[in-house]
This record gives C-alpha cells, sequence and structure tokens, in this order.
C-alpha cells in the first residue's frame, strides 16, 4: 500500500510535470503565433502606407505632369519624362541663367540696329547659339530645354538674317517662332 501511494504520487507528479511542460510549449507556441500575427500586421500596415504614399505621389506627379501640359503642347509620356527628370544642378541653372541675360541683350541690340549694321548683332547672337549647342546635358529635362532653346535661337538668328535680306514677311514668321520656342522654354526651366 505504502509503494502504491508512492507510485499514485509519482504518477499525479509526473502527470503535472508533464501538463507544466505541455502548458509550457503551449504557451511558446502562443507566443510565437501572435508575434507572428504582429509582424503580419506590422507589414499589411507597412504596404498599406506604401500603396498610400505611391498613390500620392502619382496623384502629385499626374497633377504636375497637367500643368505642364497646359502651359506646353505635349504628350503624357513626355511630359512624365520631364517632371520625374532629376533636377538641374545650381552650376547648370547659372549657366542657362547667365546665357539667357547675354541672349536678350544681344536681342534688344540686333533689334535696335539698323539692317545696315546688323551683321555684328547677328555674329554675337551666333555666338550665344554655339555656346549654347557645345553645352553638355545631364537630364532629360535639361536635355528638352536646350532643344527648344536652340530652335528659338535659330528661328532668331533666321529671322535678323532675312530681315538682312529685305525679306520682313519671313523674317516675322521666323520671330514668331522663336518666341513660341523661347516660351516652351521658359516654361521647361521651371520643371529642370
Amino acid at each position: 500500500m505504502k509503494y502504491g501511494i508512492l507510485a499514485a504520487i509519482a504518477v499525479i507528479a509526473l502527470a503535472f510535470y508533464v501538463m507544466h511542460q505541455s502548458n509550457k510549449a503551449d504557451a511558446e507556441r502562443l507566443k510565437q503565433a501572435e508575434i507572428a500575427h504582429q509582424q503580419k500586421v506590422d507589414a499589411e500596415k507597412a504596404e498599406i502606407i506604401k500603396e498610400q504614399q505611391a498613390k500620392l505621389k502619382k496623384a502629385e506627379t499626374d497633377l504636375l505632369i497637367k500643368g505642364l501640359q497646359e502651359k506646353y503642347s505635349m504628350d503624357y509620356l513626355d511630359a512624365k519624362q520631364i517632371v520625374e527628370s532629376e533636377k538641374m544642378s545650381q552650376k547648370d541653372r547659372e549657366f542657362y541663367a547667365d546665357l539667357a541675360a547675354r541672349w536678350v541683350d544681344a536681342l534688344n541690340v540686333a533689334g535696335a540696329t539698323s539692317r545696315i549694321a546688323l551683321s555684328q548683332p547677328v555674329k554675337d547672337l551666333q555666338e550665344i547659339r554655339r555656346k549654347l549647342s557645345e553645352k553638355q546635358t545631364m537630364t532629360y529635362c535639361e536635355d528638352r530645354l536646350k532643344k527648344e532653346l536652340l530652335k528659338s535661337y535659330d528661328f532668331a538668328i533666321d529671322g535678323f538674317l532675312n530681315f538682312m535680306h529685305k525679306n520682313e514677311v519671313l523674317s516675322s514668321g521666323f520671330m514668331s517662332l522663336s518666341k513660341s520656342y523661347q516660351q516652351n522654354a521658359n516654361t521647361l526651366i521651371d520643371y529642370c
């Protein structure tokens, strides 16, 4: 009987030990499940936030594209490339600002010069155009800006050359085209 009681106590102790170990394992599994669930919830939240940020960025980009398209007639993909293009460096901005100032000065001088004495102002305009054509571009937007400026400068120079040859109608048309391309370039500078 004594051995029976000891055996019963041993069986009960063993049962409690097994239950304790089982509860410990269950608690550990439960804890791991909670951690996994929390990680899944956090990942889903992060994904939702990422999606919202992407939607917000796309909306901002689309707004900029629409603004650009209102100012400058171009298709969506071109406008998107310009908007998403890297910005020009400060050095490049200074180059274009200096170039624009010199161009305006030379254009004003050419506009105020008589037909006979126009060769030197036109030569100055051509020199400014050559400086622009030698400029290496670094971004898509800057490349488009440079192309628009080159077209504008070419038409202005052709306008003055035709004026020198007493062809006012053609000269006026070239100057009008020059102004149009200059406006396009002025629009692009805000996005570059």
